[in-house]
């Protein structure tokens, strides 16, 4: 009898995939991809966040603009508007995360430009001409000092600058409704509100036009006082240079802004909750009439106008300056380089206005190459390739 038995042959294992899909299924992680990714990651934003910036602000360079006989002389100024950090004032119907990153992106935006500016252009003296913050005036002290601190990191004073921040704006301070100790506030960190400092052998004189427009006596006392004693106060060898939040009171129909201005429509004249466009009529005339000054320079706007403002005796040359934030409303925000020189025999001024990175540019590459990106790397590791991007963005931020 045979004891040997037929060895059964085992029925093959049917295959759930195709060929092509097993192996992208269980293709191994590629490492040497993502490791070009994480070097064009730095490439590319090495690009937008230091070479891009540099070059758009080496375009402002003084000497490309100034056309003084002795530039060695010359005082350089930067005038910086409307900042308005974003705060939870701004976008109160958007989500927090949305919320959080508008923040972060703004605040890199004005932080980097600041430290370019330092690093290209060299000025020495910055001014900032109000509306520093967004929700400022509605503030408690503790969430005001929060973002105190929070306007100083991103705008940190340099050593061996001067450095004025005192004009206050309608989001710092408010317009109609106008609080004493929010006023005294912003003074204690930020200096007298209506004051005159003499650089380049001009007088600038900082005017709170807000405060002067304020029905309440008490509000309006100071900028009152500050007039009344101003011409006894001051030299009258030097020319004029007055700094204010609020443009002064034109008439947009004869009074054009010019070519530089991004909005086609006239100058607005209008007034809605805590802010008002111009100062009134009759004030902008005593203002005008008072200081006498040679050039003005104004915020609020967010846009640039260039016009002429006439008083008793002679006229200024008034300048909106643009917002210096990617969230003013503006596709290029600026900031307005003056040149300061008693030295030459025709003119004493000259003023530029200096266009600042495209604030969305560098955003959509980034949006696109993580998109791009992502498709070709393995899924189990495409939070890499999020997060790391990211992490560069921070150690760029924090190093500049």
């Amino acid at each position: 009898m045979n004891t040997l038995r037929r060895r059964r042959i085992p029925k093959p294992i049917p295959r759930i995939f195709e060929d092509d899909e097993y192996k992208q299924y269980t293709r191994p992680h590629n490492w040497r991809l993502l490791s070009l990714v994480g070097i064009c990651w730095v490439l590319l934003i090495h690009y937008f966040e230091r070479t891009c910036p540099q070059n758009t602000l080496s375009a402002c360079q003084w000497k490309n603009w100034e056309q003084w006989n002795s530039p060695d002389s010359a005082h350089r100024i930067v005038l910086i508007a409307d900042p308005q950090i974003v705060d939870d004032y701004s976008y109160p119907k958007q989500f927090k995360i949305i919320n959080y990153f508008t923040k972060k992106l703004a605040d890199n935006y004005l932080h980097r430009n600041y430290e370019m500016i330092h690093s290209v252009l060299a000025p020495d003296t910055t001014i900032f001409l109000g509306d520093l913050f967004d929700g400022g005036r509605y503030w408690d002290d503790k969430q005001w000092i929060d973002e105190y601190k929070r306007f100083t990191k991103i705008f940190p004073k340099k050593i061996n600058r001067r450095d004025i921040r005192s004009v206050p704006g309608n989001h710092d301070i408010g317009f109609q409704t106008i609080r004493h100790k929010v006023v005294k506030r912003f003074a204690e960190y930020y200096g007298e509100l209506n004051d005159y400092i003499e650089l380049g052998n001009h007088t600038l004189v900082l005017l709170d036009s807000i405060s002067l427009s304020h029905p309440d006596k008490l509000i309006r006392k100071e900028p009152d006082n500050f007039l009344d004693q101003l011409n006894n106060r001051i030299s009258s060898t030097f020319p004029r240079i007055l700094l204010t939040h609020v443009p002064l009171f034109r008439n947009p129909a004869t009074q054009t802004c010019g070519s530089h201005r991004e909005k086609r429509k006239p100058f607005p004249l209008q007034r809605g909750d805590q802010y008002q466009t111009v100062i009134e009529y009759e004030i902008s005339r005593r203002i005008l009439n008072t200081i006498k000054p040679t050039l003005i320079f104004a915020g609020d706007d967010h846009d640039y106008c260039d016009i002429t403002q006439e008083y008793d005796g002679g006229a200024a040359r008034e300048i909106t300056v643009k917002s210096a934030a990617m969230t003013g409303g503006i596709k290029h925000p600026a900031v307005q380089l003056l040149s300061l020189n008693t030295n030459e025999p025709t003119r004493t001024y000259e003023t530029e206005m200096c266009y600042m990175p495209n604030a969305y540019h560098g955003l959509y590459a980034y949006i696109t190459f993580l998109l791009l990106t992502s498709f070709f790397i393995d899924r189990s590791i495409v939070f890499l390739n999020l997060v790391w991007p990211l992490f560069i963005l921070n150690v760029y931020y924090m190093t500049i």
